[in-house]
């Protein structure tokens, strides 16, 4: 059972789904639902499958290599899949600690190490995510005069503005990292971004400590990134009213991936539609079509992560409710570092 204060967190994001949600989808004429869905080449969507899986599988190898150890392929892919899949489906981010619990029963892989490996991965995400920020706002070019204010491209002027913001904190950031103990008592005592900028940097030394495996962790996050951005690239072909370019695909992915992390809802639900539309429409694309695009691009990927984790959890015999009750009560008995 959930304790009162949990509950009241999971009906605050429920909520907020559910308001994001609305705001997506309410208006949208179900004209424009018939001709973009109508006009839809299915074909494309095997390709993005395959480049989803490929990306799956990558993943397999990023975990050996952050974990400085060997793993059996199928079975990690199979505990990996049930990973993504509680992450998926459970609210306030509860499957969070069901890959490491299942990688400590299946595969003794102390639950500690297999909780630093998710976080160790996390921080290299999140260092990709700055980078195709930085690609972004420095690479992408922008439609001209989207907004102008006096004569003045507020659009490119802002992109130039961030560019310059997003390069600087990144400098800083990693000066902080790798400064030192010192730089770390100074951050220690920001209330939260303290902690975090404090665990991102043990993350990155720990695995610094072994620079065969710091290169390979981040070219293979590199991949596995821009494999994706081709696969949003395939699906908007898909779609012949969409530009279909890498940069736009780009653009569309990292704004996507930005709101995921931004309002971390069920599913990512909401905000992972609302961010995508936003890139799209930012981009020159009309807005009900946009949005109907955002929809289905994430029932997409959404689809494709239910169904792995489905099949990964008969094949290995286990229920997930049971998984991610577990593996919570892991994390609350101290196994966890």
């Amino acid at each position: 059972m959930l304790q009162p204060r949990v509950r009241w967190k999971v009906a605050a994001v429920l909520v907020l789904t559910v308001a994001c949600l609305v705001w997506v989808l309410w208006g949208i004429p179900m004209e424009v639902v018939r001709v973009q869905v109508g006009e839809f080449r299915w074909f494309y969507y095997l390709p993005v499958c395959g480049l989803y899986l490929v990306t799956h599988g990558l993943r397999v190898y990023r975990m050996e290599w952050v974990l400085g150890r060997k793993l059996p392929f199928w079975q990690t892919f199979s505990l990996l899949s049930i990973g993504y899949l509680a992450l998926n489906v459970m609210p306030l981010r509860m499957g969070e600690f069901v890959r490491p619990y299942l990688m400590d029963e299946r595969q003794g892989v102390p639950f500690g190490a297999g909780l630093a490996c998710v976080f160790v991965e996390r921080l290299v995400d999140v260092l990709a995510l700055l980078g195709m920020v930085w690609l972004c706002l420095f690479w992408v070019e922008l439609p001209p005069g989207a907004i102008l204010v006096g004569g003045t491209d507020i659009l490119a002027a802002g992109q130039r503005v961030m560019g310059v913001v997003v390069a600087a904190g990144t400098v800083v950031l990693l000066g902080v990292l790798f400064a030192g103990e010192p730089a770390l008592r100074l951050t220690d005592r920001l209330p939260v971004a303290g902690p975090l900028v404090r665990r991102f940097a043990e993350g990155l030394r720990s695995l610094a400590r072994r620079p065969l495996d710091l290169v390979r962790t981040l070219g293979i996050t590199v991949l596995i990134w821009s494999l994706t951005v081709y696969a949003v690239a395939t699906q908007l072909r898909a779609f012949p009213s969409m530009p279909h370019d890498l940069q736009t695909a780009l653009v569309v992915w990292t704004a996507t991936l930005s709101g995921m992390s931004a309002v971390p809802t069920p599913g990512f639900f909401g905000g992972f539609e609302a961010f995508c539309a936003a890139a799209l429409v930012m981009l020159g694309v009309d807005g009900d079509a946009a949005r109907v695009f955002a929809v289905m691009l994430h029932l997409g990927q959404f689809g494709v992560t239910v169904l792995m984790g489905l099949i990964c959890l008969v094949w290995e015999g286990v229920s997930l409710r049971e998984v991610v009750a577990r593996s919570r009560a892991s994390a609350s008995t101290g196994s966890a570092p």
